[in-house]
């Protein structure tokens, strides 16, 4: 059970508008309930959660009633009128119903439900949540817990915890926190905390609180006058999380923002924000360095472009949206955007982005872009993509957590210095404007020219049909031995170092790379073995070096 104090509301929740002394009035009845449960409460019944949005009398039933909009569209049965009589409105038609105060079970404080948790553990039952917090944070599917007795132990030492979670109870006060003054990150996700006051009264109490969870609830919008009242309240904090808290309007979170100016970490995952805003950061997200907007079915990448003024983010989550093409605003092929400036890394993970050639070259104009998470088009794959996107962003380092080495830049750019040779040298003979054009489109491309030279040679080989046979010098890296080969264009590079291991009477499968005939700087392995010469494009008289 619960430990119920003075400031928890307990029993007398289940008795309102059921015991009745002879000389209370329905309208003290009334007034208890409104008492008890004001306009903007939040209720959970089973798993159900709801927002109190009427406290009264219902025509043609007796006592007090609760009309309550219920997260859940479909779990009441209408949108707050009920027999032509308007009580109360709901966003959806069936998201309305009422209850009896008395189906409500007991609110715990927050000091109340966390030593619940913790002094009251069993060490088969230890912190699951925490658990989940520590996946989330470490972006692991799995998570192994090394002495979990331990742990469980030094989560049950009250006054040295540094990390809370109460998710999913009946919070909704904060009560006395003092023995908590050690705690650095809170989870109060899934509760029945539904104000900014309440939030202010927990987080002035924890000095040392720089994270906090409030994720799946539904707070009311603070009013001006609360902003400048509780703003101190919130100026330790680094790190909050918002997600999922009902949020469809962007201007409802710059209203709210207000609160902590100064934040660095905002999560506002599965809110319904399809339509952004331009910041003022002179007010608000002045320290901001991380954005998570995953799921809130963000489609058009301009809503994106007007949070490019926020000059201190570094990382930018749109994970599951519907965004299907990227466009930047306009600039010269050589410049970048004077927008996102330190905009490091970017996740555009499950995004129905359908050319994924135009979206790179679209994300080299932002200044320090470093990191792309990004899933393959269909009718692509991961190494398509990575060498796509590698020499098509000038500044990238890392795709998908994988870091770009110089040997995989070199291959990247001399594909696609090698696949726009003749698009290039059409360009040049139809003049600077046409040549402009073009370098918009591949705006890397002028830097490859300028690293490698004119790519002219390429034209002829792309223009004649190739024969199915090429000629290639085949040597040995440590004897110097060549052996000059025809093989067919086709032949995998498991073929060829079959070949190799039988002609040279090798131990070991050897590991290849091919030098250019042309551009004998050029050097690129021949990582993938299941990928043919073709792939790679080696051409008539290239050199095939084993080790």
């Amino acid at each position: 059970m619960l430990q119920k104090r003075d400031t928890v509301i307990g029993r007398a929740h289940t008795e309102v508008g059921f015991v009745r002394k002879e000389n209370r009035t329905m309208v003290g009845v009334i007034d208890e309930a409104q008492l008890f449960y004001p306009l903007g409460t939040r209720i959970k019944i089973a798993n159900n959660y709801g927002t109190v949005k009427y406290v009264g009398e219902v025509n043609g039933h007796c006592g007090t009633w609760l009309g309550i909009e219920w997260d859940d569209g479909l779990r009441g049965k209408h949108n707050g009128m009920v027999d032509g009589k308007r009580y109360f409105q709901t966003r959806l038609p069936t998201a309305g119903s009422f209850i009896r105060p008395g189906k409500l079970g007991p609110f715990a404080t927050l000091e109340d439900a966390a030593r619940e948790r913790y002094l009251n553990y069993d060490s088969k039952n230890v912190d699951t949540s925490l658990i989940r917090e520590a996946q989330a944070s470490m972006q692991a599917s799995l998570f192994e817990v090394v002495g979990m007795d331990k742990i469980a132990r030094k989560q049950s030492k009250f006054e040295q915890l540094s990390e809370v979670s109460v998710d999913e109870t009946p919070v909704n006060a904060a009560g006395y926190l003092k023995d908590l003054s050690q705690l650095t990150t809170l989870n109060v996700s899934h509760t029945l905390i539904w104000n900014w006051e309440i939030v202010a009264s927990i987080t002035q109490q924890l000095p040392l609180l720089n994270s906090l969870n409030l994720s799946s609830n539904r707070l009311l919008l603070p009013t001006d006058k609360q902003v400048i009242e509780l703003a101190p309240s919130f100026r330790h904090l680094k790190h909050i999380n918002l997600g999922n808290c009902g949020f469809t309007d962007w201007q409802d979170v710059v209203q709210t923002a207000r609160l902590w100016p100064d934040i660095e970490s905002l999560s506002l995952q599965e809110n319904s924000l399809s339509q952004l805003g331009e910041v003022d950061c002179t007010e608000i997200f002045r320290k901001l360095r991380e954005l998570d907007l995953h799921r809130t079915k963000l489609m058009d990448f301009d809503q994106v472009c007007k949070l490019g003024n926020i000059s201190t983010l570094c990382v930018l989550n749109l994970i599951e949206n519907r965004i299907e093409q990227l466009q930047l605003p306009d600039c010269e092929p050589q410049s970048k955007l004077n927008m996102f400036v330190s905009l490091e890394q970017l996740s555009l993970i499950h995004n129905p982005i359908w050319n994924e050639t135009e979206a790179f070259n679209e994300l080299d104009k932002l200044p320090q872009l470093k990191r792309l998470n990004k899933t393959p088009h269909l009718k692509s794959n991961f190494d398509e993509m990575f060498s796509k996107a590698v020499a098509s962003i000038a500044g990238l380092q890392f795709v998908n957590k994988a870091k770009v080495t110089p040997e995989q830049r070199r291959g990247a750019e001399y594909d696609i210095w090698k696949k726009y040779a003749l698009e290039w040298l059409q360009a040049t003979k139809l003049g600077a404007d046409a040549l402009r054009e073009f370098y918009k489109k591949h705006r890397t491309y002028l830097g490859i020219v300028n690293k490698y030279g004119s790519p002219a040679d390429f034209v002829p080989r792309i223009q004649v049909k190739p024969s199915n046979l090429i000629k290639v010098r085949i040597q040995n890296g440590q004897t110097g031995e060549v052996w000059e080969k025809k093989v067919p264009r086709m032949i995998t590079v498991q073929t060829l170092q079959g070949l190799i291991t039988k002609r040279f009477r090798l131990g070991e499968i050897p590991q290849l790379c091919y030098i250019d005939a042309k551009h004998p700087e050029l050097v690129v392995r021949l990582e993938n073995n299941a990928k043919t010469l073709d792939f790679y494009s080696v051409q008539e008289h290239d050199t095939v070096l084993f080790e």
